[in-house]
């Protein structure tokens, strides 16, 4: 009989090393977090040349950069980030088509037989979701991103975290569960989404055993309040919740933050990840911008129509490069999420690093308008601000007519809390909406909870806020 060697997960890793290269809290404020700037440049140049050598054995890099003419050494470090070629999700479908079924950016881990490896998946829509390839040390990485995440929102350790994701293929959950488990000693409570556990067992599962923290997307804690609501549950006096680690997409008005935090009496977190290179930015107790992880992370801002790389304050598509990944390495990917920058600064939280925005939109969610470019998400501040709706909205773009006559049209159906309540809300719809869209749409006010089968609002993944009928 033959012998297989089997890669045991706790052998596949120098532990102590580990920790004193990607430190979890609350020795992170003590090193990375407290670098100087050169001190944290050079960290950055030498985790980046690092990833470039190793890229240059991979064929999906390998061959994207000699057709734009580069060769090995022609990048001698961060400086000449720009002259690397960007790569975007449809880059890796590709590649996964062309080298079924990981792609040819992540298939050589396969040859390694003592590398312990776990898939996970984008949240696709359409198709197949894109899987993507985690060794130990990408694994725990994202951990540790969310880890300092948790703690400097006010996480600690023995206290319950609920994680109101699913540890499913998609990988935010187990992100989550990871950090609190390994690297920061909370107790995790995966009860998964409202389609796992109700969301009045999750409300009566946290009165009882004393939930302090929350993993949720805005949207769902909003389903999680009106529940309380009906239940005769208050949040404020009968839950024990100090903090909420959330995502409110596009609030650069504040007011879903402000709407949770009134409800739920307790600071809500905003914080930005993507599933290749996890937690990349998180508030903290300041609330003014998200902390960079910049020893896991280079970002860059381009414009996106000229690729242009912009300057702090500057609003375009968030370019990230990995420094930590080696299965698979990812340099200069292009995630189409609008962001601004901020330099590096001491917060007053105690750690001095660059700052980005919240998310701002995504451009390729764009839509072509009467020569606008409308970004859907950008109707969130009006809808949300106005008390008179529910928050939920959905922009629906067709065509009408036929032949010569036929032309684009958008709507923006809009859900009113009470059905012919208040006359007014129409119009001042359709004027705010314009004003965030640049043009003028139509507006439909659709009754409380008739767009959640579009939306996918209470199911799992990210809240949709486009529905193109177009042929």
């Amino acid at each position: 009989m033959t012998s297989t060697s089997i890669p045991y997960y706790w052998s596949s890793v120098d532990w102590p090393a580990f920790m004193a290269d990607f430190p979890p809290p609350p020795h992170y404020a003590e090193h990375t977090a407290a670098m100087s700037d050169d001190a944290l440049h050079a960290l950055q140049e030498t985790r980046f040349l690092a990833r470039m050598t190793e890229a240059w054995q991979i064929p999906f890099y390998r061959d994207r950069w000699s057709a734009a003419g580069l060769e090995p050494g022609d990048v001698r470090g961060l400086d000449d980030l720009a002259a690397i070629p960007a790569f975007t999700s449809d880059d890796l479908r590709e590649s996964i088509e062309s080298a079924p079924p990981f792609g040819s950016h992540q298939a050589f881990a396969l040859a390694d037989p003592g590398l312990p490896l776990k898939l996970q998946t984008s949240g696709g829509t359409t198709g197949l979701p894109r899987p993507t390839l985690f060794d130990p040390v990408a694994w725990e990485v994202q951990a540790v991103q969310y880890a300092r995440a948790l703690w400097a929102q006010g996480a600690r350790p023995h206290e319950l975290l609920q994680i109101t994701l699913t540890n499913s293929l998609a990988n935010i959950a187990w992100c989550a569960h990871t950090a609190a488990f390994n690297w920061l000693g909370a107790i995790s409570m995966t009860t998964g989404s409202g389609l796992v556990t109700s969301s009045l067992r999750q409300l009566e599962l946290a009165r009882e055993w004393g939930t302090t923290g929350w993993v949720a997307f805005g949207e769902y804690l909003k389903i999680l309040a009106q529940t309380a609501d009906e239940a005769g549950i208050d949040l404020r006096r009968d839950l024990a919740t100090r903090f909420i680690h959330s995502y409110l997409g596009v609030d650069t008005a504040g007011h879903l933050r402000r709407l949770l935090e009134d409800t739920w009496g307790v600071p809500v977190y905003d914080n930005y990840g993507t599933h290749e290179v996890g937690l990349i930015g998180f508030e903290c107790a300041a609330q003014d911008g998200m902390h960079m992880n910049e020893d896991t992370a280079v970002v860059q801002i381009l414009d996106p129509q000229t690729d242009e790389v912009l300057g702090h304050g500057q609003t375009g598509n968030l370019v990230v490069t990995s420094l930590h990944r080696s299965v698979p390495p990812i340099i200069r990917y292009d995630l189409k999420d609008l962001i601004q920058t901020r330099a590096r600064a001491l917060c007053s939280c105690g750690i001095r690093t660059a700052k980005f925005s919240g998310f701002l939109g995504r451009s390729d969610e764009m839509v072509k308008f009467r020569a606008n470019n409308v970004f859907p998400r950008a109707a969130q501040d009006v809808v949300m601000g106005d008390e008179r709706t529910t928050g939920e909205f959905l922009c629906v773009v067709g065509v009408e007519g036929e032949g010569l006559g036929s032309r684009e049209v958008m709507t923006v159906r809009v859900e009113q809390r009470v059905p012919g309540s208040d006359p007014g809300l129409q119009k001042d719809m359709e004027n705010g909406i314009k004003a965030a869209f640049g043009t003028r749409v139509g507006v439909e006010l659709v009754p409380a909870g008739t767009l959640a089968e579009f939306t996918g609002l209470g199911g799992e993944g990210k809240v949709k806020r486009l529905l193109d009928l177009r042929p």
